[in-house]
């Protein structure tokens, strides 16, 4: 630890998250199917109790949850191992202004990786049925849905039906999950500012060539690139000049699912532009080339 992804640090609480984990818990739509109260009680005593916990012992261990180059925390993923150290509970919150950009499925899926390669075999997890988007989220990260419970659970005031879901580490998850376009513009700024004022999108990061790092939002320096995205749809942009050939950029979980696919496009006799490697963004990729020259960006976050 910390495990850094492509947008997100996951690490250890620290004393100083105390406000943003207190302001996100208290919200009562991001309290709305836990099993908490609003506001949050003694949250200075829970995040000093997360800090001390063990990771990998049995019982609840929390992830803080916190944005890229010096970001504050944003939510959190909760790991519950079982007395026989072989399976586990899975839970996670994210404050409501960062939902809907994908830092949940890239938060749990960071924790996911990182809970399997300690030999946990089977990890668990349950929702509201009415919460369709952590369903969703469990779905796309290969959770199988395996029970429905109705009127199981006695939660403020009212009787509510549970979905049950189940992963194991022989299913491994889907190695492709995600493909994002990398659009090729000539005025980055002007891209930004149409994708963000007139489409609506929210603008995930801007990437520096020049100085080689992620730019705050308040920085006056042009990024070379950026990211946008808008309910589960994520553009890249990128200013260049001239022509240049389709890139699309294709995630996987694992670094050791970057490698997989490597050895079995390279035995299939793919164009392998450039193999895995850690680029200076923090990414694992690598690049293929198809027929008409479409760049295949695969990455993921490295091996820890």
């Amino acid at each position: 630890m910390p495990v850094v992804t492509g947008r997100l640090v996951v690490r250890r609480f620290e004393a100083g998250d105390v406000r943003a984990f207190e302001a996100y818990r208290s919200d009562p739509e991001v309290a709305r199917y836990q099993s908490w109260d609003v506001p949050v009680p003694d949250a200075a005593d829970l995040v000093a109790e997360f800090a001390a916990a063990q990771e990998g012992a049995p019982g609840w261990f929390q992830y803080a949850v916190a944005l890229r180059d010096g970001g504050g925390l944003i939510g959190d993923v909760g790991v519950c191992v079982h007395d026989n150290r072989m399976q586990a509970e899975l839970g996670f919150t994210l404050a409501r202004v960062h939902q809907g950009r994908g830092y949940a499925t890239e938060a749990v899926r960071a924790v996911l990786a990182r809970v399997l390669r300690s030999g946990i075999r089977r990890v668990s997890a349950e929702c509201d049925a009415r919460n369709t988007a952590s369903a969703r989220l469990l779905e796309r990260l290969g959770f199988v849905r395996e029970g429905f419970r109705r009127r199981h659970t006695w939660l403020k005031g009212e009787w509510t039906d549970d979905l049950l879901f189940g992963l194991l580490a022989e299913d491994g998850g889907p190695d492709l999950f995600g493909c994002r376009p990398d659009l090729v513009v000539s005025d980055l700024a002007a891209s930004v500012a149409f994708y963000a004022d007139v489409l609506g999108f929210r603008v995930g990061w801007r990437w520096s060539e020049g100085q080689g790092r992620f730019l705050a939002d308040a920085e006056p320096t042009e990024p070379g690139t950026a990211l946008v995205g808008r309910d589960h749809v994520q553009l890249m942009l990128t200013q260049l000049a001239g022509p240049h050939p389709t890139r699309l950029h294709l995630d996987i979980p694992t670094a050791a699912g970057v490698d997989r696919l490597f050895r079995e496009w390279r035995e299939r006799g793919a164009e392998i532009a450039e193999p895995p490697a850690v680029r200076p963004w923090g990414m694992y990729e690598m690049r293929v080339h198809d027929p008409d020259g479409t760049v295949l960006r695969v990455s993921s976050p490295p091996a820890s």
